[in-house]
């Protein structure tokens, strides 16, 4: 019985060990992928349509590099102050473009901004290009 719990006791070291080990290295892989695909990634706001009756926005995205992005928010900025912050999640795809269909997009945005997974990319388009 003790030999068992022994066994088991390492079992549980090792195993706990081993997926530490594996986060680690993807942590530390995605922020060497993060640094050196980064500075090369551009991508554009092609263009947009905002349906005021449907609450329907949608946005073409242009990736002008080879680099794929993770689109992750898109913030809209309201007149009285308001930031509306709703998650997007995709992935714009190196030299592609993309249609996102947004529904439940309250009229009277002044300007909206995308963040990507490289916090020095984003791009930002106004409530006169959408309309």
């Amino acid at each position: 019985m003790t030999l068992f719990a022994v066994t088991f006791s390492v079992a549980t070291i090792l195993s706990y060990w081993g997926t530490s080990l594996v986060q680690r290295t993807l942590t530390e892989a995605e922020e060497m992928s993060m640094e050196t695909d980064c500075p090369s990634a551009l991508f554009t706001f092609y263009s947009g349509e905002y349906n005021t009756s449907t609450e329907n926005l949608v946005l073409i995205l242009d990736n002008k590099r080879s680099v794929d992005l993770r689109l992750e928010n898109l913030y809209l900025f309201y007149p009285n102050g308001v930031m509306e912050d709703i998650p997007l999640n995709e992935t714009l795809e190196g030299n592609g473009m993309e249609s996102l269909s947004l529904v439940g997009i309250k009229d009277g945005f002044t300007k909206g901004r995308i963040n990507t997974n490289c916090p020095e990319v984003s791009v930002e388009f106004t409530y006169s290009q959408v309309t």
